[in-house]
């Protein structure tokens, strides 16, 4: 009887935590890195932050909304009008580190997708740059994205 209240309880705290959402992608405009966001009723993007983990310390960039203006893509480092720049650490990509980003929303966020610009870089013109569980990832077309976003959402 108590593994079954136990059991539970587990599953009504795994519940209270929404699970990250396949609503952004990543594709390259001009040699830079370019967050494509698909908002829809479950989420809009309230903060988005890339950092580093290695080498250490980390650096970051992270923006959060003033505004309520949808939100498409965002190029990476340079706030679209309607977002405040939060944090500034992290001021230029470079080539062989591994980068994270992250959409955040008022109750959820995002998957986190990590990156090299030789990823982005290497991307066809049809092409985005997605989370596969983790920090894995891989590339497909915008369309099989925002099909993807669009069952989510």
């Amino acid at each position: 009887m108590g593994v079954l209240v136990t059991l539970a309880a587990l599953a009504g705290l795994a519940a209270c935590t929404p699970a990250d959402k396949p609503l952004t992608a990543l594709r390259v405009v001009n040699g830079q890195p370019v967050l494509v966001v698909a908002e829809c009723a479950v989420f809009t993007a309230t903060r988005i932050a890339v950092f580093t983990e290695e080498p250490a310390p980390p650096a970051k960039w992270a923006i959060e909304r003033a505004g309520t203006e949808q939100l498409a893509a965002v190029t990476l480092l340079q706030p679209p009008p309607g977002w405040n720049v939060a944090e500034q650490s992290l001021a230029a990509f470079e080539p062989d580190i591994e980068y994270a980003v992250t959409a955040y929303g008022d109750q959820n966020k995002a998957e986190s997708i990590n990156f090299t610009l030789a990823e982005v870089s290497e991307l066809r013109p049809d092409q985005v740059l997605v989370s596969d569980g983790g920090t894995k990832r891989k590339a497909v077309t915008e369309t099989a994205f925002r099909d993807r976003a669009k069952k989510t959402c």
